[in-house]
């Protein structure tokens, strides 16, 4: 019996062994004492049941097992389990799978369902079906026809809603102490390792300060800080790299994350895959099998994009990798509300040469898309082609199955599935066979259990993201976040401002410059989503006329949206003063960082001080840092400011 959702094998698959067993027993191939150890067998456990099949089972107790010694006295005396065909269809019908629609007010609730153990597979939340207005809600409906098993693969209504609406729903959780459910744990944890991923558009603020703990409080927790979307981020030059790893270890080093506790950092981009198999490398060097992984990181730092990247490669066990569901990723923040996670690979000298090889393979490709990439954007410009990326594929991709195991070592390119022996082997075109590939992944389901690694390996883990200043991302529209959130890189817009003047980034930044030495200009370079309008600089006397103005008519700031009804009320435009010096006109002398927005590089001539009155809404997340890229400004082409880097 198909449903929508699952499979219910364990009605099926009852319903076989009888028919077996009475075969058997017609045949006179059983003995009295193998009748009775099978018939044990055959007691069906309603605990593995969905609770609809429960009921009916009850309810028609001639449906269930009995023991063949309470059957017949004869080994050749055809037990009767009082089992009929219509009436076996009849119950397989009463448990099938009612049309579902994902209108939040038709939902169906049942309080005689508590809160399961088992979580979202797409957000960490605890299922259950008695509360819609809670995390880990499933319509109760479709909650009684699912077996444990099935649990193991379902998302709740807030995922699902997300994926297919692209709305986010608000609902109540506890309260959540990140201090005391995460941090403690790793702390307490002797062999833990950590991965501290931190959102390069957004330091210092994507740096939690009380990571530092991990440091503080247990000297066997070592780490890897990754700063992730790179991707965004002009390459300005030879050593631009080198640069951004070198600002983003200045920031963690402020922070406290420092020592020999640090092995390694690095920047990716969790979107695109660049850097990614390199630092899967890392991983394997530094932690094979000796330890827990957790991935940390602020809300929207990029943690479950990374985690289903990383879920898709070679760090993954291969089963679980075909098994398990995706993590839930969204625009706003705090999508991941409860830990999510996968079995590691443990890499022997057979896998290691199966993934160098692979590696080495992929390099060619690599190559040979990047010189297309150049020639196209030497025609074209198109910003696209000028974005790092890579390439992140799996090593292990053949298993065999036979008798619900799985030879996880055997490892090949493609698979083919035998009906009747359940063996899965080498065939042709499988990565070009939907349907192939989507039936290769129920039988992976049917199979993988967490326990089966109970034992024999250890875990990765992604954690819930910490909420500080992103929090207001909560309250945008996704047409507002796709403006917010730069879909490419992003490149400086530049803009001299003289003592008096005040500039505009959509209606999110608002930029005064109250005083400089001597009414001395000062230079500005906005980097930003290139979809929020810059209004140009203009007298600061007007700002507030000019901001209602453009926000309530036309709609010519584009975000926060006029018309766009909200649960909350945004906060107003707060600002901070900052006072910075110039170290010339060729460098940037600080970044003012309008946290999850954006920041600006402020540049001027020596000797020069300037006074800044930066806003953003609320007043949240506004930071003055040292750059990020001391950008050297060396040509003025075509009227546009073309920017190197300073060792």
């Amino acid at each position: 019996m198909i449903f929508r959702y699952f499979r219910i094998s364990t009605i099926e698959n009852s319903f076989k062994k009888l028919n077996e067993l009475k075969r058997g027993i017609r045949k006179g191939s059983f003995e009295k004492k193998d009748r009775e150890s099978v018939s044990q067998k055959l007691e069906i456990n309603l605990a593995e049941f969905p609770p609809a099949a429960q009921a009916a089972l009850k309810l028609n107790s001639e449906f269930k097992a009995k023991h063949l010694n309470d059957q017949t006295e004869l080994h050749n005396k055809i037990p009767n389990f009082n089992l009929n065909d219509n009436k076996i269809q009849s119950l397989l019908d009463e448990v099938s799978q009612p049309d579902f629609d994902l209108d939040p007010l038709k939902l169906e609730e049942d309080a005689k369902f508590f809160r399961t153990k088992t979580n979202c597979s797409g957000c960490g939340a605890l299922l259950q079906c008695n509360d819609k207005q809670r995390d880990g809600f499933i319509d109760a409906r479709k909650f009684k026809l699912l077996t444990k098993q099935e649990l193991n693969f379902t998302v709740c209504f807030r995922c699902e809603f997300l994926k297919t609406k692209k709305k986010l729903l608000n609902v109540t959780s506890n309260s959540f102490d990140y201090d005391n459910l995460i941090l403690k744990k790793i702390i307490s944890n002797k062999k833990a390792h950590v991965i501290i991923l931190i959102d390069l558009l957004d330091m210092p603020n994507s740096i939690y300060d009380g990571w530092s703990k991990l440091i503080q409080e247990n000297s066997s927790v070592d780490m890897i800080i990754l700063g992730n979307k790179f991707d965004l981020l002009p390459n300005t030059g030879p050593k631009f790299e080198h640069s951004v790893i070198k600002s983003l270890s200045y920031q963690c080093l402020k922070k406290g994350l420092k020592g020999a506790q640090i092995k390694h950092v690095d920047l990716i981009s969790a979107k695109t895959g660049f850097n990614l198999e390199k630092v899967i490398s890392k991983f394997f060097d530094c932690w094979n099998d000796e330890g827990d992984v957790y991935l940390l990181g602020m809300a929207n730092a990029g943690k479950s994009v990374l985690f289903n990247k990383l879920l898709s490669s070679d760090y993954c066990r291969p089963l679980a990798s075909e098994a398990l569901i995706r993590a839930t990723t969204s625009f706003w923040p705090g999508t991941t509300l409860n830990m999510l996670k996968f079995p590691i690979t443990f890499m022997n000298e057979k896998k290691i040469g199966q993934r160098q090889r692979r590696l080495k393979s992929e390099l060619d490709k690599l190559v040979e898309i990047e010189d297309k990439r150049v020639k196209r954007y030497e025609k074209t410009h198109e910003l696209k082609d000028a974005e790092v990326f890579g390439l992140v594929g799996s090593s292990f991709k053949k298993y065999s199955i036979q008798d619900d195991q799985i030879d996880l070592e055997n490892a090949q390119a493609t698979y083919s599935i035998d009906e009747t022996t359940g063996m899965i082997t080498v065939g042709e075109n499988f990565e070009n066979n939907r349907d192939l590939k989507q039936k290769f992944k129920r039988d992976a389901r049917l199979i993988f259990k967490p326990e089966m690694y109970k034992n024999k390996s250890t875990w990765f883990y992604d954690t819930p993201g910490v909420l500080q200043s992103q929090k207001i991302l909560q309250n945008f529209s996704k047409k507002e976040l796709e403006i917010i959130f730069p879909k490419g890189l992003i490149m400086p817009r530049i803009y001299w401002m003289v003592p008096g003047q005040t500039l505009l980034v959509g209606g999110l930044i608002r930029i005064d410059l109250l005083e400089s030495t001597n009414d001395e200009r000062v230079l500005f370079s906005i980097m930003a989503s290139p979809a929020l309008p810059v209004i140009n600089p203009f007298k600061t006397e007007d700002a507030d006329k000019i901001y209602d103005k453009y926000y309530n008519e036309g709609n010519i700031l584009r975000v926060p949206h006029k018309h766009h009804i909200r649960e909350e009320p945004l906060p107003s435009l707060k600002s901070k003063t900052f006072e910075v010096s110039g170290i010339g006109n060729h460098m940037a002398m600080s970044d003012i960082v309008f946290s999850c927005f954006g920041w600006t590089a402020v540049t001027s001539r020596p000797d020069v001080k300037a006074k800044i009155r930066a806003f953003t809404l609320g007043g949240q997340g506004l930071q003055i840092r040292e750059p990020k890229v001391k950008a050297l400004i060396f040509a003025l082409t075509s009227g546009l400011l073309v920017t190197a880097v300073q060792p």
